[in-house]
């Protein structure tokens, strides 16, 4: 049935009672949508009448069932967005707003889109269709219909978004509903109109506060939480949706109690019932909450507080944080209803906000009661500190502890005496406490109470303390021992501490509580020790019987033992650190006498009762005592100036060496043994012969295997072979040198056999922060300390001589006939340690004839351990020791250069039959490994065969081309192939076909033809093969065709085929990346043979293949891709390589189209190009380079982007190292402007810090003074001004700074800084190394005729008028009160500041001072003169 003709037609049918109005016709909906689509159909005011029918239909049945609810059908929204999106409405020029708005005042739209809101949020699954026309239905009528809402509807509208975003947005990843929801402008407009309507909601606003609280809070809630919890970008919608509850939640009318510090419970109250259901759903966002309550009470401060006249200065701001921490009071409530992890981590965040928001008032007594309460609560929690299950909880309580000591130091102060022992047993894993416990120090230091801290930590180790951990004596040993109390890095602070720190006055004071300290605890050790005897029958019987009832604990002399060796431990480092220098003459004596009783009272009677009765050396807790002892003795006498006698009595001596070997003695104790003695040595108080030969038998009886391994803590050590491995470090770290002037011949070659009998390449865990034998061993022969010790280098050296020396009972080509047909010798692995070692020996240090008697030995090695590994005698033999050889042959070939007479025939050929393939599917990556070494190796000897052929010799080179020659194809030769192929890159790099003999000619066409034969026949196939072999194979076909100037051939054309292969795979993308380089040398070669006609249109298709590629390679493939490019560079002609340039410079603005990521690779195609330029393109180079530097200086996304500007600053270190002469005076300006900007402030700031923009403008200024001073001299001015920039760089924010300073001191740093990491002493060195080339006479680098005559100079005369300026820059930094500078960055700037001090000279010095520097700065310049003159060299001797 047709539908209406005319308008009243329609209007009767869009107002008939029934839906369809006709039976059997169409339904209304479909009779409005044809209506407007009809254009020949007139009616009145269409759009009207079909939007008013449209709304008053979704208005009427809105509340009926989804099948039959217009709400739910599609085709209503899409109407409705069609004609209110449609530019005619067919009303003969009448403004959608002139009817709309009449319409919208009859007909309410709020209660349509609230029930579409609701009714979506309750289902499982988001229309996102659908969704999208009601999104542009809202956002058109919205606007229009907003200002006739009450506040109330607009509440109900933001709630029912926020379910909606709650059920449907959010997620992780974002889904295609999540994002459409997060980039809604309707939901944003229905926000921004509520928070509008709540701005002028006057009395209304605390009605909306209480309808809030009871429907929406949990909602807003979630959002809350999801935005809170941890995303790295929330979107707009969801912040809109937190600032919107934030202003409900805390309008002024609620915060107006906050005045008298009465909150409104309500808020609360919906706390508690919301977490009843969840209590995630209030902690994540409960710190978020309460920083924007904070916010908003300072934002109104004056309205809730300002109200009377008579206001005290200041006022406002207490009254703002007893608000505050009032609202925390409540809050803690909340926090305190349970344990677990969510209430201990919401606890830190709140406290955390206390903290950076200086909410507390020392002068407010309940906020102080409310924190110590949360300060008792965690020190009570690390009651159970010990126990790894509620390791999250023991670091929680520790931050919460350091969070008030931040706060207010005396809020926990009277605390320190429980917590310090508690702080004992804690794990290592809890990084936290360190913090804490630098945090006490640094409070302490302040006040000068270091005194006290130092009797904490001793009273920590007290006996009571210990047996509160449980499992025994040793096992709070071992958990004390692991603590952050006996930590390296607490122990380094708390001598800093008491370096530096410490007055003079209180220097005796602490040596005496130290010594009562120690003696209590050996008095103690004693007495129970002599109860302990008088209970098993050692003591006088009468006694016996009287303490029996004291001595039922047979474990409290351990204890004690513990007890004292802990104390012991700590407290000789605070004896080490007394600042002594500080003290005069007469207190100086006394303090000395004092340590001098502390040292023979306790260390030396201990080691003589220990030592000097035999029955008492077997015990563990006397063990623990003499080991006690015995560091608090060593830790004495290594400091200079303490002891005035260092020796111990000949007796113990004695008895120490003779307890080495006891078997009952710790591993613990025999390390502290070993190293006393070594000292007694070094001080001439014991002939070190013995000692050492204790120390080499001790090594050699308990030899560690690569699997042993030593944390550093001196307690682990539980048998010999760790043990080893501690005293191998102790010898190798500070005794080696004393070893080569003590030891004997035959001790240095037992050192020689013990180091070289390590298997460095067994498997072994990663060292990381444990040692094990292997790390120390290669840490030993890095340090050019062992190569600078000349009889232990003979020793050792001879060592590998002599292990190494049976092989030359065999003989190459006499193994090789004969291979598999005798007995392997036995002793494989001692040939594969020996070149273990060697391979890690620097080259330098063995002579030329030792270097070739080795590699001479390394040939049958290599031989030896591969037929092993062909034999299957994997426990004799594996693929990684025939790595380690032939590493090593690759190595020292490539040291020696030519090896012409040292490698054989037989063995090249040995290795191109026997090398494993590097892609078969069966072998492991060691095997890909040994396979490119071998690779490298036959290059290597090919190499010197092809020069040996342009002096004529071309035997051997012959035979090998005809081996290549004869390849059948098969699998067995895929190495002999790859070798041909080296060959071939080997020929075109060294010359031209014309240098070589003709007999030789010959042989390579022969071969040419036959590779040509066997990669055609696959290239010509069909289906394109993707064999990387086959492709390589073809495109070195191509490059020998064009070296013996073949005439060209009909050969197929497969580079653009193979490309568009490459950009459609489906597959994975780092395949793409391993094809792409052969893929482009094919498309090079190609490009080669067409005309030059066509060759633009190829090197064009090659750029941009070449960009395509970038997008799927790895650092690797974009080498060989790089690589690939620039051997066909050199080959260009100078019109194509005009043309590359050409090309890349027209796509390098970025109004070109490009995408940064393509320009980007641009760059870097042309550093690449511009580095491999043919002859006689230096015009074209130097044109290029100009034009490129030009357009970086001028637009300032070249150094924003952090892409462009890694390739930019790659670009001008390489043009300024590699082509010097082609700089022009004219790129200096553009040089400058670019160096400028990248140093330029910022107030935008990235991430993470990109240190090396900073060193590779160090390395621009540093090519330029070395090799460009005469453009230098010009710009002076400019040269002065980058390096103050560079000084400037090395700022550092000072810590707690307040906002407002913190951006003041960010404006002043380049974006490229991030503040959370400033730049370390690395760079640093790397800027003195640049002002320290300032003084250095160089040559200049040009093309002109007078570079032939020139003197070398240097920029000394000329830049001393502008040195002053960088070294006024160094003392604002210096000086600069938001800032500073750490110690080991003017360290490391040192050497470059005094170049410009010896610039400057006396006289400039003088100006500079009177002129330029305040007086701090003049502090800073003299401290800085005088370190200067200290070093300098004035002419004397």
């Amino acid at each position: 049935m047709l539908g209406p003709q005319n308008a009243q037609e329609f209007i009767r049918a869009l107002k008939a009672s029934s839906d369809p109005p006709h039976v059997g016709g169409p339904s209304k909906i479909d009779i409005a949508k044809d209506a407007w689509e009809n254009t020949h159909l007139y009616v009145p005011n269409k759009a009207e009448a079909i939007i008013e029918w449209l709304l008053t239909r979704l208005l009427k049945d809105r509340s009926r069932d989804r099948q039959s609810n217009p709400l739910c059908d599609i085709r209503y929204w899409d109407l409705l967005a069609k004609i209110l999106t449609s530019e005619k409405h067919g009303d003969h020029g009448r403004t959608s707003r002139a009817w709309l708005v009449p319409l919208l005042n009859r007909v309410p739209i709020a209660p349509v889109i609230l029930s579409y809101l609701e009714l979506v949020a309750s289902e499982g699954s988001l229309d996102i269709a659908q969704y999208a026309a009601v999104s542009q239905c809202i956002t058109a009528l919205w606007p229009l219909a907003v200002p006739k809402f009450n506040p109330d509807t607009l509440l109900e509208c933001f709630g029912a978004a926020v379910h909606l975003v709650v059920a449907h947005g959010g997620r992780q990843p974002p889904d295609c509903e999540s994002q459409l929801l997060n980039e809604s402008r309707a939901l944003s407009l229905i926000v921004q109109s509520y928070r509008a309507s709540l701005v002028n909601a006057g009395s209304k606003r605390k009605q909306l506060y209480t309808l809030f609280l009871q429907k929406h809070l949990k909602s807003w809630l979630e959002v809350a939480t999801r935005s809170w919890g941890g995303q790295n970008v929330r979107s707009s919608l969801e912040a809109d949706m937190y600032d919107a509850g934030i202003e409900t939640v805390f309008v002024l009318e609620v915060l107006k109690p906050a005045a008298d510090q009465k909150h409104d419970s309500a808020l609360v109250e919906a706390l508690e019932r919301t977490m009843q259901a969840s209590y995630e759903i209030v902690l994540r966002p409960l710190p978020r909450l309460f920083a924007s309550y904070v916010q908003t009470v300072k934002r109104h401060k004056s309205a809730l507080f300002g109200q009377g006249s008579s206001q005290v200065p200041g006022q406002i701001a207490y009254q703002v944080q007893a608000a505050a921490m009032a609202f925390y009071s409540n809050l803690s409530t909340l926090t305190r209803a349970g344990g677990d992890d969510d209430f201990w981590r919401c606890r830190v965040s709140l406290l955390d906000v206390v903290e950076k928001e200086n909410l507390f008032n020392p002068k407010d007594d309940e906020a102080r009661i409310l924190l110590r309460q949360d300060g008792d609560i965690a020190v009570e929690t690390l009651n159970n500190a010990h126990d790894e299950a509620h390791t999250f909880r023991t670091d929680s309580a520790v931050q919460v502890l350091a969070l008030l000591t931040r706060i207010d130091y005396d809020l926990m102060s009277t605390s320190a005496a429980v917590l310090f022992p508690r702080l004992v047993a804690i794990p290592s894993a809890i990084s936290s406490t360190l913090q804490y416990l630098k945090l006490l120090l640094e409070y302490d230091s302040k006040t000068r109470n270091l005194p006290a801290s130092i009797m904490h930590v001793s009273d920590a180790f007290s006996v009571p303390h210990l047996q509160r951990i449980p499992g025994g004596p040793r096992a709070a040993y071992e958990a004390a021992s692991a603590g952050p109390l006996t930590s390296l890095t607490f122990l380094d602070e708390l001598s800093r501490a008491v370096h530096s720190f410490l007055t003079p006055g209180q220097v005796l004071e602490t040596i005496g509580d130290i010594s009562r300290t120690l003696k209590d605890a050996h008095a103690h050790f004693l007495d129970r020790e002599a109860k302990l005897s008088a209970d098993r029958g050692d003591g006088p019987r009468k006694k016996r019987r009287k303490d029996t009832s004291l001595s039922e604990d047979r474990t409290e002399p351990e204890y004690h033992a513990v007890s004292f060796a802990l104390i012991a431990r700590t407290m000789v480092v605070v004896l080490r650190s007394l600042p002594l220098h500080t003290l005069t003459d007469d207190v100086r004596l006394e303090a000395e006498k004092a340590i001098m009783d502390v040292h023979s009272a306790v260390a030396c009677r201990i080691l003589r009762d220990g030592f000097l009765q035999a029955d008492r050396r077997d015990s563990w807790h006397w063990q623990m005592v003499i080991a006690g002892s015995l560091r608090l003795h060593l830790g004495l006498a290594c400091t200079p100036g303490l002891l005035q006698q260092s020796h111990l009595e000949q007796p113990i001596l004695s008895a120490l060496l003779a307890s080495i070997a006891a078997p009952s003695v710790l591993q613990e104790l025999v390390v502290e043994m070993f190293r006393t003695l070594l000292h007694q040595c070094s001080v001439d108080a014991l002939p070190p012969h013995d000692v050492l030969g204790a120390l080499l038998s001790y090594l050699e009886n308990h030899p560690p295997s690569a699997s042993t391994t030593w944390s550093g803590k001196a307690h682990v050590l539980s048998t010999g072979a760790e043990a080893a491995v501690a005293l191998l470090h102790v010898l190798a770290d500070r005794w080696l040198p004393y070893f080569d002037v003590w030891s004997t011949k035959e001790q240095r070659e037992r050192l020689a056999q013990i180091l070289t009998s390590i298997r460095l390449s067994e498997d072994a865990p990663k060292p990381g922060s444990t040692l094990t034998i292997s790390s120390i061993f290669t840490r030993m022969l890095h340090d050019a300390q062992f190569w600078e010790l000349l009889n232990t280098r003979d020793a050792f050296v001879a060592q590998l001589n002599q292990q190494t020396a049976s092989l030359d009972e065999f003989e190459v080509p006499k193994l090789l006939a004969r291979k598999g047909a005798r007995r392997l010798p036995d002793d494989i692995l001692r040939y594969v340690s020996a070149y273990d070692v060697l391979l890690r020996v620097p080259p330098e240090y063995l002579p030329r004839a030792m270097h070739i008697e080795f590699l001479k030995r390394g040939f049958v090695a290599d031989i030896l351990v591969y037929t092993a590994c062909k034999e299957g005698k994997q426990t004799t033999a594996s693929t990684q020791h025939l790595l380690v050889i032939r590493e090593f042959l690759r190595r020292t070939i490539a040291f020696l250069g030519s090896v012409e007479n040292v490698v054989t025939k037989e063995f090249l050929e040995y290795l191109i039959a026997h090398a494993p393939v590097a892609d078969h599917a069966s072998l492991s990556s060691t095997d890909g490994y040994v396979s490119s070494v071998t690779m490298e190796l036959i290059d290597m000897y090919q190499g010197t065969l092809v020069r040996s052929a342009k002096r004529g010799s071309i035997g051997v080179l012959a035979d090998l081309v005809n081996r290549y020659i004869s390849l059948d194809g098969a699998k067995g030769s895929v190495i002999a192939r790859r070798a041909s192929l080296l060959l071939i890159d080997t020929l075109v790099r060294e010359g031209t076909v014309t240098d070589f003999p003709e007999e030789l000619v010959s042989l390579l066409r022969a071969m040419y033809k036959r590779l040509l034969a066997l990669s055609a026949s696959s290239v010509a196939q069909p289906g394109l093969s993707l064999d990387v072999d086959v492709l390589d194979t073809w495109s070195h076909v191509q490059s020998l065709r064009r070296w013996l100037q073949e005439e060209d051939q009909d050969m197929p054309a497969v580079g653009r085929p193979l490309v568009q292969r490459l950009l459609s795979w489906r597959g994975n993308k780092q395949e793409v990346g391993a094809l792409a380089p052969v893929v482009l040398a094919v498309m090079l070669g190609e490009m080669q043979a067409v005309t030059p006609a066509r060759r633009r249109e190829e090197l064009e298709y090659i750029v941009v293949a070449y960009l395509a590629f970038t997008r799927f390679c790895g650092r690797q493939d974009m080498k060989q891709l790089d690589s690939k490019l620039g051997v066909a560079c050199r080959s260009l002609s100078a019109d194509d390589f005009a043309g590359v340039l050409d090309l890349i410079s027209d796509g390098l603005s970025l109004q070109g189209g490009l995408s940064t990521k393509d320009v980007a690779s641009l760059i870097r195609l042309s550093t690449t190009v511009l580095h491999d330029a043919p002859e006689g393109t230096s015009r074209v180079c130097q044109a290029f380079a100009t034009k490129s530097l030009n357009m970086f200086a001028d637009d300032e996304r070249f150094v924003a982007d952090l892409e462009l500007r890694s390739e930019v600053i790659e670009f001008l270190v390489r043009q300024c190292n590699d082509r010097p002469a082609s700089l022009r005076p004219a790129d200096l300006s553009s040089l400058w402007s670019l160096l400028r900007s990248l140093l330029a402030n910022s107030p935008v700031h990235e991430p993470s810090t990109d240190a090396t923009v900073f060193h590779g403008v160090v390395n621009v200024l540093s090519a330029l003074v070395r090799l460009r001073r005469d453009l230098v001299l010009n710009t002076l001015p400019h040269l002065g001004f980058i390096l103050r920039q560079l000084v400037s760089c090395l700022r550092s924010l000072r810590p707690q700074l307040g906002g407002k300073q913190s951006r003041i001191v960010l404006d002043t740093l380049p974006r490229w800084i991030a503040p959370s990491q400033p730049l370390s002493a690395q760079e640093s060195k790397a800027l003195a190394r640049l002002l320290t080339t300032l003084t250095t006479k160089t040559m200049i680098r040009t093309h002109s005729a007078a570079a032939e005559t020139q003197k070398p100079e240097s920029l000394v005369r000329p830049f001393s008028k502008h040195a002053a300026y960088v070294l006024t820059a160094y003392v604002e930094a210096v000086n600069d009160p938001l800032c500073f500078v750490s110690s080991a960055i003017r360290k490391e700037l040192q050497p470059g500041l005094f170049a410009l001090c010896d610039m400057l000279g006396e006289h400039n010095r003088d100006a500079m001072m009177v002129s330029a520097l305040d007086a701090g700065g003049k502090v800073t310049m003299k401290a800085l003169w005088k370190e200067y003159e200290k070093q300098r060299y004035v002419g004397k001797g």
